[in-house]
């Protein structure tokens, strides 16, 4: 009899410690599903504020919105075709320079190596 009341004593403790096991887990689960409802809201409000950030867009780059603006803005006149010119001419124009090399006074590669190895090793 006495090994029946302690089993049954070891069962009622296993049973409390497995409720509150199960309440603690439950309420680890209602704050996952808060969490869940906020992040889910905080996605809302942002694909919202990107619509509404669309359709500003959207009205700001309006064709007919751009063009008043350049005729109120800016003074544009129509390219006279004279001006219009072939790249080999602009070309042409531009006076040839001669490149300059990336370091002065180096004259080859491996001077230029040698150059950087003694600068790295001097740190």
């Amino acid at each position: 009899m006495k090994s029946l009341t302690t089993i049954n004593v070891l069962l009622v403790i296993g049973l409390v410690g497995f409720a509150m096991f199960l309440y603690g887990r439950e309420q680890q689960t209602r704050m996952a599903e808060r969490e869940i409802r906020h992040i889910r809201a905080e996605i809302a409000r942002e694909e919202e504020s990107m619509r509404l950030l669309r359709i500003e867009w959207a009205m700001l780059n309006s064709p007919m919105r751009l063009e008043r603006l350049v005729m109120r803005h800016l003074d544009l006149r129509p390219v006279d075709p004279a001006r219009i010119r072939a790249v080999g001419d602009v070309l042409a124009d531009v006076p040839r320079q001669k490149p300059e090399s990336p370091a002065a006074g180096v004259r080859s590669l491996d001077e230029l190596i040698a150059r950087i190895q003694k600068g790295e090793a001097a740190r």
